[in-house]
């Protein structure tokens, strides 16, 4: 295994750089955390796994953006909470590139406001930092392969939320364009990725999410997936 080496930056954040063969199924990463035992640990349990590269770690979200441009990793782990530029904010300038990394957050925060933030920041999965090494490792790859990823520990607020009422009742039937936007949302895809993948207009996908959300009964996109995986509508 590399040791990383580590180097300050301008803000006085630090980032270590990692260096590892490359393979076209290799799902690289970069991880942006500002408690170094936690980033330390994360990135030896994710070296570990044959078809996973660390390649750099970060603190701000400053680097994680400069990171992310630079390396073009298939994953950025993403804490809410980093130096300089939160997590959240950094996400959604990545994402505003257009670049094609997939963002996971994983952090102690799992409330619902926090949670509806990331996700509509753009993160592709969310997972609590007391998850299990097996759980992570299936995060990461199902990121990577273009999947949504929310831990129950996330959901669970969510259904409570919704309550049992919303979740029961008979839901209005969706069109078959709706059906199509419905499961693109869940693979964690923005608002812009939807519109690409299917051909449409952002204004046109914001109309189709506005119905599916009426239709569901939710006030955000989290809600609309959760409900739509506990009616099967999305899998």
């Amino acid at each position: 295994m590399n040791t990383p080496q580590p180097s300050a930056a301008a803000d006085g954040s630090q980032r270590e750089s990692f260096s590892f063969p490359k393979s076209a199924s290799t799902i690289t990463i970069v991880i942006a955390e500002d408690h170094g035992v936690v980033a330390d640990g994360v990135a030896t349990m994710l070296s570990f796994e044959d078809d996973m590269e660390v390649l750099q770690l970060v603190t701000s979200g400053e680097d994680l953006i400069e990171a992310v441009s630079e390396h073009q990793p298939v994953v950025a782990l993403v804490d809410v909470n980093l130096i300089g530029m939160d997590g959240l904010t950094a996400t959604r300038k990545i994402q505003a590139r257009g670049m094609p990394t997939r963002m996971l957050a994983l952090t102690m925060f799992t409330d619902h406001d926090t949670v509806t933030r990331a996700v509509a920041a753009g993160v592709s999965g969310y997972l609590p930092k007391n998850v299990r090494r097996g759980e992570l490792i299936s995060a990461v790859r199902a990121v990577a392969a273009g999947k949504g990823f929310l831990h129950p520990d996330v959901t669970r607020p969510f259904l409570e939320r919704v309550g049992p009422l919303a979740l029961h009742a008979g839901l209005q039937p969706l069109s078959k364009r709706e059906q199509e936007v419905l499961e693109e949302l869940a693979t964690g895809k923005s608002t812009h990725e939807i519109a690409e993948a299917l051909e449409l207009g952002d204004e046109t996908v914001k109309s189709h999410l506005s119905r599916i959300y009426a239709k569901l009964k939710a006030s955000d996109r989290v809600q609309a997936v959760v409900i739509a995986m506990r009616h099967g509508l999305v899998h």
